[in-house]
């Protein structure tokens, strides 16, 4: 069974594209998405007179005055992950100061493209005999979960032990140990701790076991990321920006005690790579959503002789 693996895609369309075509690509069995699928930013596009738009866009202000430039420009949004939003100037000015108004319109348009993501699954994915499983992740609201429910597809394994081809089972954990940001589903660490023991209950084999857990190992080198000041900006030192690892002992502790096959990590965009932790294959493939660009692993294994590859790919 050969498995493709990314996370933290961030609402990316053009890594979401090229996710649901991984599987041929790679000719995978399996495709996964471990977790982070929703997006950050709006991006109003303002509608100064009929026909023209202004944006201000990755720092740069963007004027379009035809409909086939203003779709260019919205893809451009949507392909780094962000939203855009239609609006007119007096429309505009009522968000201004109003930050539970910002956030209903930021739920909105999130809930709107993961939907739009899950129909398009559902059309490319129908009928083809591909697993797919997306999972939301500490980043990600709870509502997520009803949209990814709502999927003719693809199937959601965070907190569920779901067995796949050859006897393996795959064990999924969106939550994540606290980050400066407070995301949704940031707990403490002997939360997260508990939630894995309860599914790992479940698992039949754990030498077949393959843990989706979103949040590194403390330690393990798949966890460094800049290290921030009060104002949650990276600390530059002497020889650049100050790197220290953020990743969850629960999760360490986790692989340790269970030893899967192998486990499957993301949350930490800056710390792609593959290593070991105590004999089990850990890996994160990283991310570089922002550009459009999908980081992912490819995960052979093999009934008979267990972990056969464990490989980095970009596409």
């Amino acid at each position: 069974m050969r498995i493709y693996f990314c996370s933290d895609i961030h609402a990316s369309r053009k890594c979401w594209k090229k996710f649901l075509n991984s599987w041929k690509f790679y000719e995978a069995d399996t495709i996964i998405v471990g977790g982070d699928i929703t997006g950050k930013f709006v991006v109003p596009i303002v509608e100064t007179r009929p026909g023209d738009y202004t944006a201000t866009f990755m720092g740069v202000q963007r004027k379009v005055n035809s409909p086939k430039a203003l779709e260019a420009l919205k893809v451009m949004i949507a392909d780094s992950g962000q939203y855009d939003f239609i609006t007119t100037p007096d429309e505009y000015r009522t968000y201004q100061g109003d930050q539970a108004k910002i956030d209903t319109l930021f739920r909105r348009l999130v809930v709107e493209r993961a939907q739009e993501w899950m129909a398009e699954a559902d059309m490319k994915l129908r009928g083809t005999g591909v697993r797919c499983f997306v999972s939301g992740a500490n980043d990600d609201f709870f509502e997520i979960d009803d949209v990814i429910a709502s999927s003719e597809v693809i199937e959601d394994p965070n907190g569920k032990v779901i067995e796949l081809e050859g006897g393996f089972e795959l064990l999924g954990m969106g939550y994540g140990n606290p980050t400066p940001w407070a995301c949704p589903r940031d707990i403490p660490e002997d939360a997260l701790a508990g939630r894995i023991d309860a599914a790992a209950k479940g698992v039949h084999d754990l030498s077949r076991a393959i843990f989706s857990l979103h949040v590194p190992p403390l330690g393990s080198g798949l966890d460094i990321a800049p290290k921030l000041d009060d104002y949650l900006r990276p600390r530059v030192g002497s020889d650049g920006l100050e790197m220290i690892p953020v990743g969850s002992t629960a999760t360490r502790d986790a692989i340790i005690k269970y030893k899967p096959i192998i486990g499957l990590h993301g949350h930490i965009h800056e710390s792609k790579g593959i290593k070991q932790l105590e004999g089990v294959t850990i890996a994160n493939p990283g991310s570089e959503y922002g550009e459009g660009i999908l980081d992912g692993l490819l995960v052979d294994v093999d009934p008979h002789k267990g972990l056969q590859r464990v490989e980095l790919v970009v596409g």
